[in-house]
């Protein structure tokens, strides 16, 4: 992004004070990183591509608040020693779902992304409308999400073929048993159904081992359906369970 101004609006719809820490992905030329450095205690500045290596290295090098690494954004923020405040970004677009899906399983007190139009309005998509999907359900679940900024195409060099917005998402608290059971769910994507909801029960403090396997068979779902990854299941799945689980709770 180039356009200095909508730069200045994003650090300031982000409110970064001189205590946090800030998340960026995508470091570019530096030019959301500069400005985020005048205002945070810490910046710590992703890039994917080596061929800025040395326009990121001139600038920052003698920086004490600013650190760049470069790699993919997704393998690094798998480490858990990665801490932070604050995410101000504008990834690329190519990993903004792999993205919105890993947020919830970090400790930060929001996040201003820039986004795909489209994908920002699969997001913040109401259960009627076409574009509602499990990934609008799942991530309803644990961010409150606002559009805040349209983004024009001029304001990015080489111009761009689609649109963008600029999003806030801010963690908030599950509202109900079911819910609960939803966001513990989800932070298994690589498991069973069956082997999820039982550890999810465990863990939001249902009972014992034992206790939630056959709670879990008290659900009435299909065989089938409890042998199916979470991160193979449809929308209207995640929703049958969810409506056996506030039955039940």
């Amino acid at each position: 992004m180039t356009d200095q101004k909508l730069l200045e609006k994003i650090v300031s719809i982000a409110a970064v004070k001189k205590s946090e820490r800030v998340l960026e992905i995508g470091a570019g030329t530096g030019n959301l990183t500069r400005l985020l450095a005048k205002k945070a205690k810490k910046v710590l500045a992703i890039e994917i591509d080596r061929s800025l290596e040395q326009i990121l290295d001139k600038e920052f090098s003698k920086s004490k608040k600013v650190e760049i690494v470069f790699g993919n954004a997704l393998d690094i923020l798998n480490d858990k020693k990665i801490d932070f405040d604050v995410v101000v970004s504008n990834p690329p677009y190519s990993i903004s779902e792999p993205l919105i899906r890993m947020l919830p399983g970090k400790s930060f007190s929001r996040a201003v992304l820039t986004l795909p139009w489209k994908f920002v309005e699969t997001l913040t998509a109401n259960p009627e409308e076409h574009r509602y999907s499990r990934l609008s359900l799942i991530a309803q679940a644990f961010f409150r999400i606002e559009t805040l900024l349209n983004v024009p195409a001029d304001a990015w060099s080489p111009v761009p073929d689609i649109r963008s917005a600029v999003v806030r998402l801010t963690p908030r608290k599950a509202s109900g048993p079911g819910e609960a059971l939803l966001r513990e769910i989800a932070m298994q994507d690589d498991k069973k159904l069956k082997n999820a909801l039982r550890e999810a029960m465990i863990k939001s403090g249902k009972g014992t081992k034992r206790k939630a396997r056959g709670a879990v068979e008290d659900f009435g779902l299909s065989p089938k359906l409890l042998d199916k990854k979470i991160s193979e299941m449809s929308l209207n799945e995640i929703r049958q369970v969810l409506e056996k689980i506030s039955g039940r709770y």
